[in-house]
């Protein structure tokens, strides 16, 4: 019997039947990877990217990543003049909302990123103005998500979107947006749609408050611009997002579990190196800057060029 007889459709037919395989699957396998910090870094760009599609400001994760590593300005900073909101607060409100949930080496990876990137600071300079229209509603669904009584399933975690869903609309302005299509019909949206992108980043924090996740899976947050109209609607997301993004994500992990394998064999140095520390970061911020290297490996300016013209070697 070939290999390709024996392949993945079984393994999918089952997710597709309980994603919670699927998630159960990344999480176990994120627990005690060699390329933990490093994915759970390029995630938290892939949530955010995400969220910002959401929000109607579409950009992409390197784009962020290059702004984080220094390398750049805010994505859209220029070009996205008729932006309903600024990505620097969309990137502050996500990073903010992963906060309280981190732990252990999640509570590293923030304070490695907060010692190369102040996302509150550049939301200041950059998206001012957004930070004081969101803000309080972000707080409020904040406190949602903080409450206890979770159980780990969908169904719990599904009630809390709801109920957030259903403060957002109590603070959204109920006037409607109408278009006519070509064929003669009428569509309308509420105004609902612009926020609903904040209940959206609230999901990696209810999967790992809940229990369903012991790690903060950052990259996890449904690609959905509107709000459900349901509790249903609200499982149903919640179960597609799991099944299309956490196979993503594992496939994701397993490609820089290889690159820092080959990593680890080509930079073999003494054990006061840095060397292997900045290759391994580089694998989630290839745009590095030799500034930003120094901080993160604790190095002169100096000492992280040396390293960076080593690694380029």
């Amino acid at each position: 019997m070939r290999l390709e007889s024996l392949d993945i459709r079984p393994r999918i037919y089952m997710e597709r039947l309980d994603p919670l395989l699927a998630l159960g699957r990344l999480d176990g396998r994120l627990t005690h990877s060699p390329a933990r910090t490093a994915w759970s870094i390029r995630a938290r760009f892939e949530g955010a990217a995400i969220t910002a599609c959401n929000a109607g400001v579409p950009t992409d994760a390197n784009a962020i990543e290059a702004w984080v590593a220094g390398s750049g300005s805010p994505p859209r900073a220029s070009e996205g003049l008729n932006d309903p909101l600024g990505v620097a607060a969309i990137v502050h409100f996500f990073f903010a909302s992963l906060a309280p949930a981190s732990a252990g080496r999640d509570r590293q990876v923030r304070r490695l990123l907060q010692g190369l990137f102040d996302a509150e600071a550049e939301a200041s300079t950059w998206s001012g103005a957004d930070l004081v229209h969101y803000g309080p509603l972000w707080r409020g669904l904040r406190k949602i998500t903080d409450e206890p009584g979770l159980e780990p399933s969908l169904t719990s975690i599904s009630g809390r979107l709801a109920q957030m869903a259903r403060l957002v609309r109590r603070a959204a302005d109920h006037s409607e947006l109408v278009a006519t299509l070509p064929d003669g019909r009428t569509i309308s949206f509420g105004h609902d749609h612009l926020r609903a992108w904040l209940v959206m980043i609230m999901v990696p924090t209810l999967l790992q408050r809940s229990g369903l996740s012991a790690n903060l899976l950052p990259s996890l947050v449904p690609r959905h611009k509107f709000l459900c109209s349901s509790f249903a609607e609200w499982r149903d997301l919640l179960a597609e997002c799991l099944f299309s993004q956490a196979p993503l994500a594992a496939r994701s992990l397993d490609r820089m579990e290889r690159e820092m394998s080959r990593l680890h064999e080509r930079y073999r140095r003494t054990a006061r190196s840095r060397l292997v520390d900045a290759a391994e970061l580089r694998v989630a911020l290839p745009s590095l800057t030799r500034n930003k290297l120094a901080i993160a490996v604790n190095a002169t300016p100096a000492g992280a060029g040396y390293l960076m013209r080593q690694l380029e070697r």
